[in-house]
């Protein structure tokens, strides 16, 4: 790990160095990981353009040596059009509603819908302890002051939660977690179809989709909201895909 200090006085940098999630081909990932001090976090949505995202007040961002995979894709709000397989998605959800905040709190039934997701979806070593769930639910919903929550129900029972970081000109897509019993449903897909539709009546430019994997099914079905941009080199090109 190294440490430092920059872009400002107060803000601290360091990296962290580990095998790639991704890739199992003895591939070392590189976070930069930034804490940032009040006027920093007011402009968030610079560290968006750059490639940053959020987890509790930290932001992060990979810069990994050798290696560009993992490259941020966003979708400019007003462009964004639908394709046919997320209008089937749209229709099959109709009867889901959403519920908007501008505050962000966690309930245990939160903390269990997730503990049941990450376990079912991203558990293939072993199974996440229910502590471990908690902390990461805590820097998830906590730690930014313009955090968005979005809650997703049919009829009265909670079944995804999404969290929505807002930046001055807009929205990033921080995580959803949802009840792993309505796979067919495809609410992750959904998900991102509300928040782009929120961004909209926001009026953001842009809205930030995490990072596309080309080689990774779980970070590929990214690039089929379009148009899209991903950042390459420091540019933020067009890329459709």
């Amino acid at each position: 790990m190294t440490t430092g200090k920059q872009p400002g006085a107060d803000v601290h940098v360091f990296q962290e160095h580990s095998d790639c999630p991704y890739f199992k081909d003895s591939r070392i990932s590189s976070i930069e990981y930034l804490i940032p001090n009040e006027e920093e976090a007011e402009n968030f949505h610079v560290y968006l353009s750059h490639g940053y995202r959020r987890l509790g007040r930290i932001f992060y961002r990979n810069v990994c040596d050798n290696c560009e995979e993992c490259r941020p894709l966003r979708i400019q709000a007003d462009s964004f059009k639908l394709g046919r397989s997320q209008m089937r998605t749209m229709r099959k959800n109709e009867d889901v509603r959403v519920e908007i905040s501008d505050t962000s709190s966690l309930t245990t039934e939160k903390i269990m819908l997730y503990h049941k997701y990450v376990n079912a979806k991203h558990a293939e070593d072993k199974k996440e302890e229910l502590g471990d769930s908690v902390n990461i639910l805590m820097a998830i919903h906590h730690g930014y002051d313009r955090i968005i929550e979005m809650e997703y129900f049919l009829e009265d029972d909670l079944i995804g939660v999404g969290i929505v970081d807002q930046g001055r000109d807009s929205l990033s897509s921080n995580y959803f977690y949802y009840d792993t019993d309505y796979l067919d449903r495809r609410l992750g897909i959904f998900s991102i179809l509300q928040e782009i539709e929120l961004a909209r009546k926001l009026e953001k430019k842009y809205y930030y989709l995490g990072f596309y994997i080309e080689d990774n099914p779980k970070m590929s079905y990214k690039k089929y909201f379009r148009p899209n941009q991903i950042l390459k080199k420091g540019e933020w090109r067009e890329f459709l895909s």
